[in-house]
């Protein structure tokens, strides 16, 4: 483990110098500074009392950070990892990232300072050339992600079977005219396995493609989060000559809103209009017409991420990839 010593060594500076670097003292110049920092990162120095930790105790603590925690994707996520790390005795420190890269640093950084013993990512706003200078401080584990040749356990739902099957599952029950609604503000074409949205979209496009049938771009809607998104999508649909008879609504949020608009315009779902959902919510089985929808695996995918982070505290060998199915969850909405 590289010492106080080795820091001055590396940055051609006096142990005293990195000392008030280290202490924060303002008498310190920038030049003299910034060669400090270089150095303990260089070097992996981590400063006492921090480097306690490094000598075999634990905090018995883990930090998961998530966009935002009222989403309930990411909700019942962190309460599948939590409860997981709680049977095991480790405590959960969340960080919410609100999409920002320098609150994702804030919980890496905790990892740094050897305040908690691994970091799960449930969703990556840094470069991963980033995220990895961080890998030799200790464990991190990243969940819905899908990075190739990094050494670190990725857990993951199976977007592309999950959407093809479910695009599948719209055709067996009689719908032809397939419409795509997603939360990003753009649909890329990429190879399967290469992006979470664009293997969504390969997987809908494949199963469009096994029907001989293409897609029309006048069914796609984009940037779509919200139950007021649906409503407004609804809206649009109704203005179309050619519309569609069914809408994969990206989230069960959105869904609720689709259905909602329709019904207080007197289309019925799903005589008129099919809506299927994503992500199977609690409430979207209660509504007056039960939701039909895509159940992602999140308490299968949260207990997993749990497990590979305690499997790599613990020594163990544990899977890179690790990845779960998605299903049709049929109601009466589609």
């Amino acid at each position: 483990m590289a010492t106080i010593s080795d820091v001055a060594r590396l940055a051609g500076l006096s142990v005293s110098t990195v000392s008030r670097v280290i202490n924060k003292s303002p008498h310190v110049s920038d030049k003299k500074r910034e060669a400090v920092e270089s150095a303990m990162n260089e070097l992996g120095y981590v400063p006492l009392p921090a480097a306690r930790q490094l000598r075999g105790s634990r905090t018995n603590t883990m930090a998961v950070t998530i966009p935002r925690i009222v989403n309930p994707f990411f909700s019942y996520l962190v309460d599948a990892i939590e409860q997981e790390l709680d049977e095991a005795g480790y405590s959960t420190l969340i960080v919410q990232t609100f999409g920002r890269a320098e609150e994702e640093l804030t919980a890496l950084n905790l990892l740094k300072n050897q305040q908690v013993d691994g970091v799960i990512l449930c969703s990556l706003e840094n470069d991963w050339s980033v995220i990895n200078g961080y890998c030799k401080y200790g464990k991190i584990v990243l969940v819905n992600e899908y990075l190739k040749d990094v050494d670190v356990p990725i857990i993951r739902g199976d977007q592309y079977d999950g959407f093809y099957t479910a695009t599948n599952f719209l055709f067996d029950n009689g719908y032809k005219k397939i419409a795509y609604a997603t939360g990003r503000k753009t649909i890329t074409i990429m190879k399967k396995e290469s992006n979470f949205d664009a293997d969504r979209f390969a997987g809908f496009q494949s199963s469009l493609s096994d029907h001989n049938l293409g897609f029309n771009y006048d069914w796609l809607f984009t940037n779509a989060h919200t139950a007021e998104d649906g409503k407004e999508i609804f809206k649009k649909i109704m203005t179309l000559k050619n519309k569609p008879d069914v809408v994969i609504a990206g989230s069960d949020e959105v869904a609720m809103g689709i259905s909602q608009e329709a019904e207080k315009q007197g289309i019925k779902v799903p005589e008129q209009l099919g809506v299927l959902g994503v992500d199977d919510q609690p409430a979207s089985a209660n509504l007056r017409i039960p939701l039909t929808t895509i159940k992602q695996p999140v308490d299968e995918m949260g207990r997993k991420a749990a497990r590979a982070m305690l499997g790599l505290i613990n020594g163990e060998e544990v899977s890179k990839m690790q990845i779960c199915k998605l299903k049709v969850i049929k109601r009466a909405s589609a």
